[in-house]
């Protein structure tokens, strides 16, 4: 017996939403797991690259294999950009770099906070927007999308998305730590929410990349959050 079109278009879809949990599990092989890299790899840009660019496609393919669309993940250019959207990204940004600069504030021994090397901003840049793509397409965009689909009330697909960010963060990298944890739950928190009142996952990716810039970027917030890694 033949499943109908839907329900095969739904299976496909969640199938590609589990690819895309291993992908961000599968970072260090891209050479792309933040701050845990290995140094010999940091110059394959090429293999980098690709775990964006898998993530975008993988999501954009969950998305036109759902019934509902590229809106139910958050992918819909009607909510994407929307004034709701924008200025959410835009608040969502804020609200990390005041925390942030609090953080180093508290454990800095200089204020304003030292910056890291010039050399180093490009790098960082790099990681920050491809783990946020990673990360929001991911977590905020697919498995939030597919949870609500699925029936389950805002605030329990919010803390299960949640869950899962943190214990894929925390797996994915070879030292993990209380301190990471806290991190990555913190993050998810803020985007969950900018993710679930903008229906979008611009504002989330936004949030995230500059997020993590400022982290990399102020060596003093470092050592709770983000341990350095050799470049």
């Amino acid at each position: 017996m033949s499943l109908p079109v839907n329900e095969l278009r739904t299976l496909i879809a969640v199938a590609l939403g589990g690819l895309l949990l291993l992908l961000r599990l599968d970072a260090a092989r891209f050479a792309s797991a933040e701050y845990d890299s290995d140094p010999e790899a940091i110059d394959q840009r090429g293999v980098r690259l690709a775990w964006p660019l898998m993530a975008i496609v993988l999501a954009i393919g969950v998305g036109v294999a759902l019934p509902e669309g590229l809106s139910a993940i958050g992918l819909g250019r009607g909510s994407l950009l929307s004034p709701a959207s924008i200025v959410l990204a835009i608040v969502g940004a804020a609200v990390a770099v005041v925390a942030l600069l609090g953080l180093a504030w508290l454990r800095g021994a200089t204020w304003p906070p030292r910056l890291s090397p010039p050399g180093d901003t490009a790098r960082f840049a790099f990681d920050s927007v491809a783990t946020a793509i990673v990360d929001e397409l991911t977590f905020r965009g697919v498995l939030l999308g597919l949870l609500l689909l699925a029936g389950i009330p805002a605030g329990v697909a919010f803390l299960v998305q949640l869950l899962l960010y943190g214990l894929e963060t925390r797996l994915g990298r070879s030292v993990a730590t209380l301190d990471m944890l806290v991190e990555a739950l913190a993050l998810g928190a803020l985007t969950g929410v900018l993710a679930i009142a903008s229906g979008a996952v611009l504002a989330p990716i936004v949030a995230h990349v500059v997020a993590r810039f400022a982290a990399l970027e102020l060596p003093d917030s470092a050592p709770a959050l983000y341990p350095r890694r050799l470049l």
